[in-house]
């Protein structure tokens, strides 16, 4: 997720940053993901923000609900 942030996204949000690196539970991670994309979205815009993170998606399979994945992918893509 730190890598999906970027160091430009970093600098942006130094806390966000900080954050990610001390979060040791695949949970609070996947809450976290809200934030880097508001974060990347100022950056990149909403639509490239959700596609870099959603690439995350499968690093979450089996540490998360699959209903959490999928509940985030639906509400993204209209469906």
């Amino acid at each position: 997720m730190i890598d999906v942030l970027g160091s430009d996204g970093a600098r942006l949000n130094p806390a966000l940053s900080s954050r990610l690196k001390y979060l040791h539970d695949a949970h609070a991670l996947w809450y976290a993901r809200a934030e880097v994309v508001a974060t990347l979205s100022r950056l990149h815009g909403e639509a490239e923000a959700v596609r870099r993170v959603q690439q995350l998606n499968p690093v979450f399979q089996g540490l998360v609900p699959p209903g959490l994945i999928n509940a985030g992918t639906r509400s993204r893509s209209g469906r």
